[in-house]
């Protein structure tokens, strides 16, 4: 009697028994059937451009490489017929979070979810086929692309730097290749940004999501310190996916000399990819734009000149807001500072500060157009430099050791020995060297970082551009090629941002520096 209400139960179990049997017969039995319906539908769903599967039904921004795949197969399935590479993708679609990626906006649980039911059907439901095929490969595009050129467009969120000017992955081809050789669990890795920084933060992500997940056991004296680590990884991960991020918006780098300063660490570093791979980078303190002023504008332009013993030109907003009144107090005050007036071409008047000591731009300038009309200069003033935040100019980039920057600038130079350029810095007369090979130059901003020694830092969003990043990406939606594809923009006549006098150091703050923490769980 207690047996009867259990028999249900038993057939019903029987029955998922041999219907998993069936259902692993029909589904290895898809590559055998007659394909021309699927094919049909296939291209009808790419024509359309839609797939209802997806939270994203809309895949127009896609479909030129996802046509470009499923061409290569005469539209037939690129997934159910071959279920190792069916369950590959699903799991790579499902590991987004590896690349700093969220695999929901993939579809991958719900792609993994419908499986199941797409195995049980026969090879006459080529609508449901052709759709659950298609979604995957929209899918494993959509994430490819994001992995390799970023989910929005930098310039969107201020990031001004250069833009790719052709398509340099082919999607369809690297899919292809990977389906062929059983590597699509792989294909994140081949369309990752190039760059030792990023494969390092990939690590420290896997590293942070761990100790986040599980942290490890740890004696009571220490637990304190660590209970915080752990309180802290949910910010310093976000803080990796989007340093991450922005890492994938930059275009191919030179082979040669580089110069980046990333504004939130204070810091430079001028890179010669020449040198032996021992040989560590230039590392120098700078100073930047006001937080809440004047921001140092991330530009990626390209160095061309050194000018020794700059005048400094003064903007006319500074010379109204801070010159004429302190002259208004001070007749004698230009004369005071080493400043003059000039004539202009076109009848007016300029205030400029003449080459010397007191000059606001030090005794040297490098020069790269730019929209921002930005540089990197020396200053009189060096008491900045000692201090741990240093957002204290009004947008151009002061530097500690000019001298050394000089030295590496120059050193594929004719003529200017390090002896030559000691020698120039100290006469007052005004010189620029035109640069036979120019210099790529990027000011960017990311608040997780590798620095020397494979020492992972974190910044203080001092400009507030994670949060404004976030937000953007919030915003989930395909980003057209064209809007990642560019010239480099115009370059104006005037610059909008310039360097002023030196504060009194007294009435400046200062913060706590920012945490090197070494990546240990």
């Amino acid at each position: 009697m207690l047996l009867r209400p259990a028999l249900p139960h038993y057939f019903f179990l029987v029955y998922l028994l041999f219907q998993n049997v069936a259902v692993a017969e029909d589904y290895s039995s898809l590559s055998s059937v007659p394909t021309t319906t699927v094919r049909q539908e296939i291209t009808t769903i790419l024509n359309s451009k839609q797939n209802p599967l997806l939270a994203r039904a809309n895949f127009e921004y896609r479909a030129e490489d996802v046509d470009a795949l499923y061409k290569t197969t005469n539209y037939t399935p690129l997934w159910l017929n071959n279920p190792q590479n069916l369950t590959d993708v699903l799991a790579l679609l499902s590991s987004a979070a590896a690349q700093g990626l969220n695999a929901a906006d993939y579809s991958a649980a719900v792609l993994q979810q419908k499986l199941p039911f797409i195995q049980l059907l026969k090879s006459e439901a080529s609508t449901d086929l052709a759709l659950y095929d298609t979604a995957l490969t929209v899918s494993l595009i959509r994430f490819l692309h994001d992995v390799h050129y970023g989910r929005i467009n930098p310039h969107s969120v201020e990031f001004n730097i250069k833009l790719r000017t052709r398509k340099n992955v082919d999607f369809a081809q690297a899919i292809k290749a990977a389906m062929n050789e059983g590597k699509v669990t792989q294909l994140a890795q081949t369309v990752e940004p190039n760059l030792q920084q990023y494969r390092q933060l990939r690590s420290a992500l896997a590293t942070y999501r761990d100790l986040s997940v599980s942290p490890p056991s740890i004696e009571k004296s220490h637990r304190k310190g660590k209970v915080k680590k752990v309180a802290n990884s949910a910010e310093r991960i976000t803080k990796i996916e989007l340093a991450m991020e922005r890492l994938r918006w930059l275009p191919e780098m030179s082979t040669g000399q580089s110069i980046m300063v990333n504004i939130p660490a204070f810091q430079l570093w001028a890179i010669d990819a020449n040198e032996q791979t021992n040989t560590p980078p230039l590392n120098l303190n700078v100073v930047v734009g006001k937080a809440l002023k004047t921001q140092t504008p991330i530009i990626m332009a390209d160095m061309n000149s050194v000018e020794f013993m700059p005048y400094w030109n003064v903007p006319p907003s500074i010379l109204k807001k801070e010159i004429m009144p302190k002259l208004a107090n001070n007749p004698g005050y230009l004369s005071g500072q080493n400043m003059e007036v000039v004539s202009l071409k076109n009848g007016g008047m300029r205030v400029r500060q003449r080459p010397g000591g007191k000059n606001a731009l030090g005794r040297i300038k490098f020069i790269f157009p730019n929209s921002e009309g930005v540089y990197l200069h020396d200053t009189p003033s060096k008491a900045l430099f000692s201090r741990p935040r240093r957002d204290f100019s009004h947008g151009c980039v002061r530097v500690q050791n000019p001298s050394a920057l000089a030295n590496f600038v120059l050193k594929n130079q004719e003529g200017w020995t390090n002896e030559r350029i000691e020698n120039t810095l100290k006469t007052n007369d005004h010189h620029q060297v035109s640069l036979k090979t120019t210099i790529p130059v990027l000011f960017f901003y990311t608040t997780a970082f590798y620095e020397q020694n494979d020492k992972l830092t974190f910044y203080s969003d001092i400009y507030g551009h994670d949060a404004t990043l976030l937000a953007a990406l919030a915003k989930v939606s395909d980003v057209p090629d064209s809007a990642l594809l560019g010239k480099e923009p115009e370059i104006p006549s005037e610059p909008s941002h310039t360097p002023t006098l030196e504060p009194d150091d007294s009435q400046l703050s200062s913060t706590q520096p920012p945490a090197h923490e070494p990546l240990t769980p």
